[in-house]
């Protein structure tokens, strides 16, 4: 062997392999459950009469309003129904009203300022629809605490109302 050919020097031994366990070695809790419930579980899964889930159960709720909708008329219009709905005079606070064109915009207020107006209990998804359509994208809901002013129970609820979710800051 020639000097200027070094040898380089033997690695170290590779670690041994760590023991596996194969999927086969160990039983299947599965494969267990599956044969104790016997051949025909699945036919009987597969025969067995299946309910539908019940339909949601629809919660109803308050809704408060400050302009247009405070009259009877025009929210009995505008839920499709015949009679006009039961309105309490209610007010919220922490809101303020300011003018958007021809129409009034509920906007945050301060601490302690009051915005009057008229909370109905609306008892279906549909009447909810049909609110948020009539209010249009230029609005959007929000939840909000109503204050009834008429002396009856109960005299607070939480409820929601509909909000200008335009710039507020830009119609003050």
């Amino acid at each position: 062997m020639d000097n200027t050919q070094k040898r380089s020097p033997t690695p170290p031994p590779l670690p041994p392999a760590p023991r596996r366990r194969h999927m086969d070695e160990r039983p299947s809790q599965y494969l267990a459950n599956l044969e104790a419930a016997g051949e025909d579980a699945i036919q009987q899964i597969l025969t067995a009469p299946h309910s539908p889930p019940p339909p949601p159960q629809y919660e109803p709720i308050h809704y408060f309003s400050y302009g247009t909708l405070t009259n009877p008329g025009v929210l009995a219009n505008v839920l499709g129904i015949e009679q006009a709905p039961l309105l309490r005079p209610a007010k919220i606070i922490g809101y303020s009203l300011t003018n958007w064109g021809d129409y009034k915009a509920l906007i945050d207020g301060k601490p302690g300022e009051e915005v009057v107006g008229a909370a109905c209990e609306i008892t279906s998804a549909d009447h909810e629809h049909k609110l948020a359509y009539y209010e249009t994208s230029a609005y959007f809901l929000a939840p909000c605490l109503m204050d009834f002013t008429d002396g009856q129970e109960p005299a607070q609820v939480s409820g929601n109302t509909f909000m200008y979710a335009g710039d507020a800051v830009a119609l003050q």
